[in-house]
């Protein structure tokens, strides 16, 4: 390998370093700026909890019925 293509390499390598660096920043500016307090994530859980419990009740309810209704005829 000669001195040349070694230096173009790092050349190349650095530059790229450099708009990759500046391409995170933007990156992390932007999710920064979209982010949501925690409590509004606290919120949004409970909410989606309570609502998953609910459906496992209706579910658990549906699967009771289902055991111990007799099949008429």
């Amino acid at each position: 390998m000669d001195i040349e293509s070694l230096g173009g390499g790092a050349g190349a390598g650095f530059l790229t370093a450099i708009l990759t660096a500046f391409g995170i920043n933007k990156r992390v500016g932007n999710l920064e700026d979209c982010k949501q307090d925690k409590a509004v994530c606290v919120e949004v859980h409970k909410g989606t909890e309570q609502r998953l419990e609910r459906i496992e009740d209706k579910i658990d309810s549906l699967n009771d019925y289902l055991r111990n209704h007799k099949g008429g005829s």
